[in-house]
């Protein structure tokens, strides 16, 4: 079972994130046999595994008296309530109610479910925009994580801001001379920028025309339908790293207006001793660098007004393609709020 978000207007839903979409809400290794709390796109959801191994994830309310589920324990697989131990399945179905055997809630789907899939070193959760009706769509990936040629890592981070403030971060390729000068990775190239824009059949992709492989000089973005709007970005890696170019892949996922949830898979194109070569010099050296650069966006997007932000802003040149990707969310928030008016209309 899947119910509509509360976000009842365009704006509201663009604060707490579209929906009829894929994310990436954990990753794998933090769910174990032991029910774990989240808020993720400003609702409360629990995840467990079951007997199986498989993960699920419930709505975190207990339909008895409303406590929160992820403070109880797992039994045969299940999830049981801390207060009164009510026993639910993954599908949100009341199997138990120890204190009052044999009511009439066991056997009644009460808790809003949610579909989950595990990939590439996350859990992943669907959050629907109408009630769900049989099998989600299916999970998808950029080609580079199916076709076995590219190797990377995946960094989970919490960020202090609403994520259109990560998601624009990603289309803006000219920060990275200014934000990240100094650093081990960005040190390089020019200031001045002219931004190149092409239409491509997924999406669109941003470039710096008076410069290429310097800096984050060429951006992309890829619409997998029901699995995001995927940014990614060529990165040049010193030569005492492995050199050559990494590609780096991210959408953010909202956590309440004013969280978010920013991971990023770093992947480079190698193969036999060079992709052995890399990977010890990621975990050796990139990660911790890495990190740094992540730890000056966060500081520089956490430092922004929390809300209505875009009413004060003028934008540039080259903010060419954070005003397009802007345009695209607003597109399709309105077909989602749309879809919601027209259903309450059909049920009138």
């Amino acid at each position: 079972m899947s119910l509509p978000s509360d976000a009842q207007s365009v704006d509201d839903l663009l604060e707490t994130g579209l929906l009829d979409n894929w994310y990436m809400v954990a990753r794998d290794e933090d769910i174990g046999t032991k029910p774990v709390g989240l808020k993720r796109l400003n609702k409360l959801i629990v995840l467990w595994r079951d007997r199986a191994g498989e993960v699920r994830c419930l709505e975190d309310f207990c339909p008895h008296r409303g406590a929160r589920l992820s403070l109880g324990l797992v039994c045969q697989g299940e999830i049981a309530c801390a207060y009164h131990g009510v026993q639910l399945d993954g599908s949100g179905t009341v199997t138990a109610t120890p204190s009052t055997p044999g009511s009439q809630m066991i056997g009644q789907t009460l808790v809003t479910s949610y579909p989950v899939r595990e990939a590439n070193g996350g859990i992943w959760v669907y959050f629907s925009n109408l009630p769900l009706k049989g099998e989600p769509p299916p999970l998808r990936f950029p080609d580079e994580f199916e076709n076995g040629e590219w190797s990377g890592f995946l960094d989970i981070r919490h960020f202090d801001c609403n994520y259109q403030l990560v998601r624009d971060n990603q289309f803006d390729p000219v920060h990275g001379s200014f934000l990240h000068a100094g650093t081990h990775i960005l040190n390089a190239g020019r200031k001045d920028a002219d931004l190149g824009y092409e239409k491509t059949d997924q999406g669109f992709v941003v470039w710096r025309k008076n410069q290429q492989g310097v800096n984050l000089d060429k951006t992309w973005l890829i619409r997998l339908p029901n699995s995001g709007f995927w940014a990614i970005t060529d990165l040049p890696y010193p030569k005492k790293e492995g050199g050559g170019m990494g590609r780096l892949f991210r959408f953010p996922t909202p956590i309440d207006r004013e969280n978010c949830l920013v991971w990023n898979y770093r992947m480079q194109k190698l193969d036999g001793w060079r992709r052995d070569a890399w990977r010890f010099l990621y975990r050796n050296r990139g990660s911790e660098r890495g990190a740094f650069v992540l730890e000056q966006d966060r500081v520089a997007l956490a430092g922004m007004p929390k809300h209505s932000v875009h009413d004060r802003e003028n934008l540039l040149q080259c903010d060419l393609g954070v005003a397009r990707i802007r345009r695209l969310y607003r597109d399709e928030a309105e077909r989602q709020i749309a879809a919601r008016q027209a259903m309450a209309s059909a049920a009138e």
